[in-house]
């Protein structure tokens, strides 16, 4: 969701039948504001019998994000594979990390001992159990939200070795202490300063926290009361609430993203249908852009006067504009952030299920359907993607 850039944009597919992909791919996605399937089949599994199949026989399973690489590769996190999978450049799709199995880190359990000075251990050999985001530090090093692992991992391409950043179990404890000792409950979303500084959504504590860089890498919350709710803007932000997913299997919900040269973090309001802004000078919250109440509604006007349905990820895009999965509402949104309209650039509000029926594979972004995307992101080039996440596909629009 940061640095570098992911690939948000403006197209997905109209015509139902064969996956566009190869020569094919570069055909459909030529043309601005046209779309196409850049990943998956449409279809929730794993080729386990050919794990390195092109991208177009890859099946993918709930994918929840991707990003794009200092490599210029597309990194995805393949939700309920429990592996951050890689898309080649021969256009072929590997397993970066994770195994066949969910769990907590490797049979031995290198990566947690000794506690804050982790050995680490090769990533194909660390289960991991429904990841929520990747991002690239300034570093070139992979950041992981390990959602159901209560950790912030890294990954070091140059030793091909995963750590644990931040995270020792279930809770909330360890502010202004090593973050390496903090306790999580569900961290989601990551944003990465130039500085090193990580901030990430601790979602059911209902807080948003930050690790500062340095030997000792160490932990503080920076927003949040953790209560659910709805006040504060215009505050501290350390006094207000938030609308993050805290139920018994709560929706992985709230993204991060910085801007305004890392002194501004957004922050996706998921459960207030809202995109809020925190000063991180003057420690200030307010809202930019959506109403409380769930809806779709408002484009051509006023992003504060839109409605959302539940906003997942966000992004800045090439152009300036921040750019919403606007999930409930089936729906990609951008708005200018010095003008404040608001419009739809993919999708059209109206759900189209793979499972049950024939979705357009190609064609306008705009009169595509899909179903619950939950992340966006940009390539080095200004093409956008999208992850059609409950259809098992990821979409690419063309610059």
């Amino acid at each position: 969701m940061n640095t570098p850039s992911k690939i948000v944009g403006l197209a997905v597919a109209v015509i139902a039948g064969g996956a566009c992909g190869g020569d094919q791919d570069d055909d459909s996605c030529s043309t601005p504001g046209n779309a196409c399937v850049w990943a998956g089949v449409s279809e929730r599994g794993f080729n386990i019998e050919d794990p390195n199949a092109h991208r177009l026989d890859s099946k993918l399973y709930f994918p929840e994000d991707l990003t794009f690489g200092p490599d210029g590769l597309g990194y995805i996190v393949d939700w309920n594979n429990h592996r951050i999978r890689r898309v080649e450049a021969d256009e072929s799709m590997t397993v970066v990390a994770g195994t066949d199995y969910e769990g907590d880190g490797p049979p031995q359990m290198e990566d947690l001992l000794p506690l804050c000075n982790a050995f680490g251990a090769p990533p194909t050999t660390i289960a991991l159990n429904h990841m929520t985001d990747i991002e690239f530090g300034p570093d070139g090093k992979m950041y992981m939200a390990a959602w159901h692992n209560n950790k912030i991992r890294v990954l070091d391409f140059a030793t091909n070795k995963m750590t644990a950043l931040a995270g020792n179990g279930y809770g909330y404890a360890g502010d202004d202490g090593p973050a390496c000792r903090a306790l999580f409950n569900q961290p989601k979303g990551l944003a990465i300063a130039a500085d090193g500084t990580v901030y990430t959504i601790d979602q059911r504590n209902v807080r948003i926290r930050a690790i500062t860089p340095g030997p000792t890498p160490m932990i503080r919350t920076i927003a949040g009361t953790g209560k659910l709710g709805n006040i504060g803007d215009g505050g501290q932000a350390l006094d207000a609430e938030f609308g993050f997913d805290t139920g018994t299997t709560p929706r992985p919900s709230g993204s991060l993203v910085l801007t305004n040269n890392d002194r501004t973090l957004l922050v996706a309001d998921s459960l207030n249908n809202r995109i809020r802004r925190i000063d991180l000078e003057t420690g200030i919250v307010d809202c930019i852009a959506g109403k409380t109440d769930a809806g779709y509604s408002g484009d051509g006007g006023q992003a504060l006067d839109a409605t959302f349905n539940f906003p997942m990820d966000i992004e800045l895009g090439p152009d300036g504009r921040l750019y919403v999965a606007d999930r409930e509402n089936h729906a990609v949104r951008a708005f200018d952030l010095n003008t404040g309209i608001i419009e739809t650039v993919v999708g059209n509000g109206t759900k189209c299920d793979t499972a049950k029926q024939a979705c357009a594979e190609t064609g306008s972004a705009k009169d595509i359907q899909l179903n619950e995307p939950y992340g966006i992101a940009f390539d080095a080039t200004g093409n956008l993607y999208v992850a059609d996440t409950h259809n098992n596909r990821i979409l690419k629009v063309a610059k």
